[in-house]
C-alpha cells in the first residue's frame, strides 16, 4: 500500500550529517579513519566527502535490514517512483535485475525474455538455474538498432508457453524505444505470471511531457531503475521498485543480503537519497528543459547535410520513444559508427555507444545550452569536412582529413588520431559511393542495411547447467549439433545469434559464416577469429 510521506526530507542524508556532528573517533573500519589516513591525492579529490564514507555499524541503519532511516529513505523513493517497495542497489541495476528475476524463478522453472536482453538478465538465469524462453528480436533495418517486443509477440510466447512463471520486458530500451508494457502486463497477470522490467534506461519517464509510460504505472510487478544514469546519483547505484500481492518481498530482501556487498558505501546510499529528493522537488522542470533542450538538438541534426537523427515517426515498429536519445547517423557523410566517433572525440565530444552508422547520445538532466551548442558546432564541422571530400578525389579526401585533425590535436587534444581511413575506403569515386550494396571486410566496418533473419535459438541446457559444465574448444567446422559454451553476438544488431547451453545448428553456422564473410568480429567468443568455439563436452554434461 502506497503510503503518503514527506518527501522533502532526506531522511538518510540527515543521520550521516548528524553522525558527523557527533566527532566521534573511529576506532572501526574503514582504514582511512574520516579521511585521516586517505591517500593525499584522495584527500585532494574527495575530502570533504571523506568523513561520509563509513563501515556498517550500529549507529547507521543497517544496509541489509533497515529499521529507521534508510528503510524511510527507501519508503519515500517508492513513493516517488510508484511503487509500494523500494530496495536501493549498490551493485548496478545488474544487481537490480539479479535480485529482481532470482525472487521470481528457482532452478528448473521457465522464464520468457527477449532475445536483446541485457547481459545481467542472462547472467541471472545462471546464478537462479531457470531455463529461458526467448521472444523474437526484432530490428529496424535502416537504423539496425532493436525496436522491442510487440504485445502480439509477448502474448503469442505466453500462450505457448503456459509453464512461464514470469516473463521480463525491456522498457524502454538503450535507444529510448519502449514496449506496450500495460498490455502485456495485463495479459500475464490473467495468466498467472509476474511482469519483471528493466527499466535501467527509464527512471526519468514523464508521461504528461510525451514520454514513454513508466512500467509501475503501466502496473509491471518489478521494476529495476539505473538512477544513475539518467538522474543524479552516483555511479554504480540503482533502485529496484516492486507493488502488489505477486512479489515475495522477504524473498528479494534476503537476495539483497546475498548479492550486495556487506561494506555497503554510504555516500552511495545518500546519493540515492539525494537523487530521489532533487526528482521529486524538481524532476518536472528538469526534465521539461531536458526534452526542450533534445528537441533543438534533435531538429538542428535533421538540418545538417549527411546526418540523420531519426525520431519516432522515423522508426517503424516503435511503441513509443524517449526524445532524450539521440542517435546522430553519418550514412549520408559515408562514415562508420567508428569513424564518427573518432571525428567527435578529435572534437572532445564523448558519446554514450557506437554501431552501424550511428553513435548515441544521452540528454539528461546535466545537459545545457552550451553541450547542445558544442555538439552542433562539432556535427556541422564533420558534415562540412565530408560534404566537401565527397566532392574530390579520394587522396584529396585523406589529405583534408589528416590535415584537419592534425590542426585540431595541435589545439589541445592528446587523442591519437591513427589513420582512420583505410587505403580500401579511400579508393572508391567517394568516400562510400554505394554504402547500401557494399560488403565490408575492415573489422572496423559494417553494413547495417542487412535485415537478416536471426538463427532460431535451440535451448538445450540452462545457462547455469550449461555454465557449470566440464568445456572443450574444437574447430567451428566441427561444432555442429554440439551445445554451446559462450554466448556469441555481432553488432548490428546487437542480439545474439547463438548463447550459452543452447545447440549449434546449421542455421548457426550459416549466420556465422556469412558474418565472417562480411567482415565482421564476434563479440562473447574467445576466438575472434571464430576458427574454434568453445562447447560443453559431450558425455560430462
Amino acid at each position: 500500500m502506497k503510503q503518503n510521506i514527506n518527501q522533502h526530507r532526506l531522511p538518510f542524508v540527515e543521520s550521516l550529517e548528524q553522525y558527523k556532528e557527533q566527532h566521534m573517533i573511529p576506532f572501526h573500519t574503514p582504514g582511512h579513519k574520516i579521511g585521516v589516513g586517505a591517500p593525499t591525492l584522495l584527500t585532494e579529490w574527495m575530502g570533504p566527502a571523506l568523513p561520509y564514507d563509513l563501515g556498517l555499524m550500529y549507529a547507521i541503519d543497517d544496509y541489509h535490514e533497515p529499521e529507521c532511516e534508510l528503510l524511510e529513505a527507501q519508503q519515500l523513493a517508492a513513493q516517488a517512483f510508484g511503487g509500494d517497495h523500494t530496495w536501493f542497489s549498490i551493485n548496478g541495476t545488474s544487481g537490480a535485475i539479479q535480485m529482481m528475476i532470482m525472487s521470481a524463478v528457482k532452478e528448473g522453472d521457465s522464464i520468457i525474455i527477449p532475445r536483446e536482453a541485457h547481459c545481467s538478465v542472462h547472467n541471472s538465469l545462471v546464478l537462479s538455474g531457470a531455463k529461458p524462453i526467448y521472444m523474437k528480436g526484432r530490428f529496424h533495418p535502416r537504423w539496425g538498432i532493436p525496436v522491442g517486443v510487440t504485445a502480439e509477440e509477448a502474448i503469442a510466447t505466453m500462450d505457448a508457453h503456459p509453464e512461464a512463471k514470469a516473463i521480463v520486458l525491456v522498457h524502454p530500451n538503450y535507444y529510448g524505444i519502449g514496449v506496450d508494457v500495460k498490455r502485456i502486463v495485463e495479459a500475464a497477470h490473467e495468466r498467472h505470471m509476474l511482469v519483471l522490467v528493466d527499466e535501467a534506461h527509464g527512471p526519468h519517464l514523464v508521461p504528461s511531457l510525451g514520454m514513454p509510460v513508466p512500467a509501475l504505472a503501466s502496473g509491471a510487478d518489478l521494476v529495476a531503475q539505473s538512477t544513475h544514469k539518467l538522474l543524479g546519483s552516483l555511479t554504480q547505484t540503482s533502485m529496484l521498485h516492486g507493488q502488489g500481492p505477486r512479489i515475495d518481498v522477504d524473498r528479494i530482501q534476503r537476495l539483497q543480503q546475498i548479492l550486495m556487498s556487506t561494506s555497503p558505501n554510504y555516500i552511495f546510499l545518500a546519493s540515492l537519497d539525494m537523487a530521489r529528493h532533487q526528482w521529486v522537488t524538481e524532476g518536472q522542470s528538469l526534465m521539461k528543459d531536458t526534452l526542450n533542450l533534445a528537441r533543438t538538438l534533435r531538429k538542428a541534426l535533421n538540418e545538417i547535410p549527411g546526418i540523420a537523427c531519426p525520431g519516432i515517426e522515423d522508426i517503424d515498429g516503435a511503441f513509443s520513444l524517449d526524445e532524450t536519445k539521440i542517435i546522430i547517423d553519418a550514412k549520408g557523410l559515408g562514415l562508420t559508427a567508428q569513424e564518427l566517433e573518432r571525428e567527435l572525440r578529435v572534437r572532445h565530444i564523448e558519446v554514450e555507444l557506437m554501431k552501424a552508422y550511428h553513435v548515441l547520445l544521452l540528454i539528461t538532466i546535466g545537459d545545457t545550452d552550451t553541450s547542445i551548442q558544442q555538439v552542433l558546432e562539432a556535427v556541422q564541422s564533420i558534415s562540412d569536412m565530408y560534404t566537401n571530400t565527397l566532392k574530390g578525389t579520394a587522396q584529396g579526401c585523406r589529405a583534408h582529413v589528416q590535415q584537419h585533425n592534425t590542426g585540431l590535436l595541435d589545439q589541445g587534444n592528446n587523442t591519437s588520431f591513427d589513420a582512420i581511413h583505410s587505403t580500401k575506403n579511400t579508393t572508391k569515386n567517394s568516400i562510400r559511393d554505394s554504402v547500401d550494396d557494399a560488403h565490408v571486410t575492415d573489422d572496423n566496418d559494417v553494413d547495417a542495411s542487412t535485415m537478416e533473419t536471426l538463427p532460431t535459438p535451440a535451448v538445450k541446457l540452462s545457462p547455469r547447467e550449461a555454465f557449470y559444465a566440464k568445456m572443450e574448444t574444437i574447430p567451428l567446422v566441427q561444432a555442429l549439433g554440439r551445445i554451446s559454451g559462450e554466448t556469441i553476438t555481432y553488432y548490428p544488431p546487437g542480439i545474439p545469434c547463438l548463447g550459452v547451453g543452447e545447440i549449434i545448428t546449421e542455421e548457426v553456422l550459416a549466420y556465422m559464416k556469412q558474418k565472417q564473410r562480411d567482415g565482421y568480429v564476434p563479440n562473447g567468443a574467445r576466438d575472434r577469429q571464430l576458427q574454434t568455439i568453445l562447447v560443453c563436452k559431450d558425455g560430462e554434461i
